[in-house]
């Protein structure tokens, strides 16, 4: 018994030996935040044990209170995994399956033909529209309206097309994940809360005493950090003012993230076949597996498998990942907009895994043969449109910088872009998107002015009102004020505003009347309007 304690004692002051060694390299890592910026919380477990935990730059710029690891953030799509486990939970409780249909528990939402099931809003499979953009047509966009969840449950009952038929596409959508609350609540029909039943089934068995939701964004929490983005050289506040769970607003610090970790390997909650479940990778219906799991990314880096997620929303940014070949946990959240929390945690990892950046090819692509490459494209599902351009020898794709692994093959991070003839495919761990090239155009006023007018529908309560102001067509959304549209294809054009962006193509009748429009962005594909007579 003697021996095993003087065991146990020799390897608790291994670890923190080790810590000790690591901290003036996490200093570094961390080293660009300070007593003037806003900053991070860093935290990370080896085998079970906390190794290290820091604190670094500001947590309230205004009364001057540094960031510790105590220090309270906001989780943005971190939160997902949780909320897919409770869903888990009812399920392993009996009170759904994740294979039925959502309408069993939302009759509210349109009858879309194809069954949209559970099991494919946990990985993002749905088809569900993303509830922000529809928010904005209907003249409540973000940060200027407190929406809840309830809000979004109509719009999303409002909708009468998917982006896709579900379980075809990867697409991610917070939607779902704001729907399942509800989901769990209905299917519980006890009276009990999403917040109870997370608070009696996560957060209390695993001892994760400073984690909540955040589900009234004026309740005074204490040592929660306040949220910045820099704006033209200047932070200002950027902390966000809805009332929205489950695909985000979890309150929590990184010592609770670490805890929930362990749980994958203790299997405290859930056991051993719901967590497997958690994290098995989804599978398309062309039989495609991706990396999106249940609210997890199951994939590898820097040849180590890697899970994990990442999270944002105001000026929050967080990331949260597990090593598990390596018994190793990094939790990392940050008040500041401009913070990279993957790349500062994943250094923090490489500290402890030994693992170094994994080389890629790279060719020498010559200036003509990118030059051809140059020119507009539109994203097929949305019709938004890119520039790709040539500059100082290398291919850019608006600001990404591509690096050539063959004369028509280009990455960036994880994305591979494949060029052809007519556009280009950008390849995915979870799917690929495709573009295709457009010639610019330059309508004339009158060409812009016959496309003026007021247009409605069905999926929104905010008409659209387009006109000709001088040169330059707009579009203002109820009693909104006008933005530019920016013209890009024949019919097509780009909202010029800076807290939204999206595309806009009118569409015709065969002798070549307007007859309405459509608006889309990455996760909205297509809100079909029609023009009033």
């Amino acid at each position: 018994m003697r021996k095993a304690l003087i065991s146990l004692l020799f390897c608790i002051a291994v670890q923190a030996q080790s810590a000790k060694t690591k901290q003036p390299e996490v200093d570094h890592i961390f080293g660009a935040f300070n007593t003037h910026t806003a900053g991070c919380a860093v935290g990370v477990a080896d085998h079970g044990t906390v190794a290290l935990t820091a604190g670094y730059g500001m947590a309230d710029l205004e009364r001057g209170v540094p960031i510790t690891p105590e220090t309270i953030f906001e989780s943005g799509s971190v939160a997902k995994q949780f909320t897919a486990m409770s869903v888990l939970l009812a399920a392993q409780q009996g009170k759904l399956s994740i294979d039925d249909p959502l309408r069993k528990y939302l009759p509210e939402l349109q009858d879309y033909g194809t069954p949209l099931t559970i099991r494919q809003v946990l990985s993002h499979v749905s088809g569900l529209r993303e509830w922000r953009l529809i928010a904005v047509l209907n003249g409540r966009a973000e940060d200027t309206n407190v929406v809840s969840n309830d809000d979004i449950l109509r719009f999303a009952s409002k909708q009468r097309a998917l982006n896709f038929d579900p379980g075809t596409v990867w697409s991610y959508s917070n939607t779902g994940f704001n729907l399942l609350p509800i989901v769990i609540e209905r299917a519980l029909n006890n009276g009990k809360t999403f917040e109870d039943f997370t608070r009696e089934e996560i957060f209390e068995p695993l001892h994760m005493t400073h984690t909540q939701w955040r589900d009234n964004f004026r309740a005074v929490v204490p040592n929660r950090a306040l949220s910045y983005t820099l704006e033209a050289g200047t932070l200002t506040q950027d902390t966000p003012i809805e009332n929205i769970i489950g695909a985000g607003g979890l309150l929590t610090t990184v010592g609770d993230w670490l805890l929930w970790n362990e749980n994958f390997t203790t299997g405290k909650v859930g056991g051993a076949e719901v967590l497997k479940l958690q994290q098995t990778p989804a599978t398309l219906a062309n039989g495609k597996t991706i990396e999106y799991a249940m609210g997890l990314s199951v994939g590898t880096y820097d040849g180590l498998r890697e899970v994990s997620h990442g999270g944002a929303t105001g000026g929050y940014r967080t990331w949260l990942a597990r090593y598990p070949d390596q018994g190793l946990s990094v939790a990392v959240m940050c008040n500041a907009a401009q913070a990279n929390p993957v790349n500062l945690g994943r250094e923090t990892a490489r500290l402890w895994t030994g693992a170094t950046p994994t080389a890629k090819p790279a060719v020498t692509v010559d200036e003509v043969t990118l030059q051809t490459l140059s020119g507009m494209y539109r994203k097929t599902h949305d019709n938004s449109v890119v520039e790709v351009h040539v500059k100082d020898g290398k291919l850019m794709l608006e600001k990404l910088s591509l690096t050539a692994s063959a004369p028509d093959e280009f990455y960036a991070g994880e994305r591979t872009f494949h060029f052809k003839s007519d556009g280009f495919e950008e390849i995915t761990p979870n799917g690929s998107v495709a573009y295709v090239r457009v010639e610019p155009v330059h309508p004339t006023a009158s060409e812009l002015a016959n496309l003026a007018g007021k247009y409605e529908s069905r999926e929104t309560d905010s008409p659209l009102t387009v006109a000709l102001k001088g040169k330059d067509l707009t579009m203002a959304i109820g009693l909104g004020e006008p933005v530019r549209l920016r013209p890009t294809f024949r019919d097509g054009f780009m909202v010029d505003a800076g807290s939204w962006g999206a595309a806009v193509v009118f569409h015709r009748d065969t002798s070549g009347k307007v007859t309405g429009l459509g608006v889309g962005d990455d996760r909205t594909w297509d809100v079909r309007f029609s023009r009033i007579k």
